[in-house]
């Protein structure tokens, strides 16, 4: 059996313990499937956003001087990111002492000390990635991202997206005599006449209550007996690697809505379940977005040339000799931004 010496083996540890990682399968992820993936290497993030108007242009008489045209000037918004660093004493693992006990390290034991300490990286790895779940939806369901540390970033998102169908004229889904696509078409109307939104097809997810009165609604289960319209097309529910279940797609207006719920969750501090995706209410967003989750640089000790490392995680280990511990973590700071904020829609449709 082979061996490896001990002076080789922290470099080797640290390069297979990341590979390894990679290949691992990530936690759900349907709300940050909405927002693309950057990277910064700067400590703050900005992002600049110009609403533009939809203006036809007017004929002039030949000769004369044209419309001269304006722009508001557009808005600059610098972020600091929320700041994760989840870590652990590798000391404290069963494999660590036998490890470190010789001069030289058994290829086996290495092995399963690998394996050992990346299921411990991959834990901390997974309750970041949660946290930026629980980012996206928190940008999806009210604009404002609430964090723990820091101060809670409110994109301003305009309060005609953000509704209870019972205070406006349509009323919850669970009246016999509402109509769900009332709201449906409400939103359809805010995301292309304010969002600017392009195409035809919409998302719209549903939380589990939502949905629920949706298929027990009486004007929706009358439409559905329409088949030879074809207007619905619910269907079993399909659930993929996003943690995301499909339902089928419905024909609202000049719209083809595609229906989906999430039914994922996550723990907090005190242990309590809560779902990422609010029970009560529906999202609606276009098909396509333009939202990112941009990760900027975390706090690192830099020497002389060279140049800090950037990406979503950087790991980390050093031994405390005070603590008698060998410690192993992660950092990482993102922040999920709404890039174009009026394409998102929220209705609250049950009580």
């Amino acid at each position: 059996m082979a061996n490896i010496s001990t002076t080789d083996a922290r470099n080797l540890f640290t390069k297979k313990l990341v590979a390894r990682y990679a290949d691992n399968m990530k936690p759900k992820a349907f709300g940050r499937s909405f927002f693309k993936e950057v990277e910064a290497d700067t400590k703050l993030i900005s992002i600049e956003v110009e609403r533009n108007a939809q203006k036809i242009a007017v004929d002039v008489t030949r000769g004369t001087e044209g419309n001269r045209n304006t722009w508001d000037k557009s808005t600059e918004k610098i972020i600091l990111p929320p700041y994760y660093n989840e870590y652990f004493d590798m000391t404290q693992l069963d494999l660590y002492d036998a490890l470190y006990a010789e001069p030289q390290i058994s290829a086996a034991n290495f092995g399963r000390f690998l394996d050992s300490a990346n299921g411990k990286l991959e834990a901390c790895m997974d309750k970041i990635d949660r946290a930026y779940e629980k980012q996206a939806w928190d940008v999806l369901l009210t604009g404002i991202v609430t964090l723990n540390k820091g101060v809670n970033i409110d994109f301003k998102r305009n309060a005609t997206s953000l509704i209870d169908a019972n205070a406006s004229s349509t009323g919850y889904w669970t009246s016999g005599s509402v109509d769900p696509d009332a709201v449906l078409l409400l939103g359809s109307a805010y995301l292309k006449e304010t969002g600017k939104s392009e195409g035809s097809v919409i998302n719209v997810i549903m939380g589990e209550s939502a949905f629920q009165a949706y298929k027990n609604n009486t004007i929706v289960k009358a439409r559905a007996l329409q088949v030879q319209w074809g207007l619905e097309s619910l269907i079993p529910a399909q659930r993929d690697a996003l943690g995301r279940s499909y339902h089928g797609q419905i024909s609202v207006g000049a719209y083809t809505m595609r229906i989906w719920t999430y039914p994922d969750f996550y723990e907090n501090a005190a242990g309590t379940k809560v779902k990422y995706m609010d029970t009560k209410k529906i999202v609606m967003v276009p098909e396509m977005t333009s939202n990112v989750l941009s990760y900027a640089a975390v706090p690192q000790l830099l020497s002389t040339g060279i140049a800090p490392k950037k990406g979503k995680f950087l790991t980390y280990d050093f031994i405390d000799e005070r603590a008698t511990a060998h410690i192993l973590g992660v950092k990482s700071a993102g922040v999920c931004i709404p890039v174009a904020v009026d394409q998102i829609y929220t209705a609250q449709v049950v009580a």
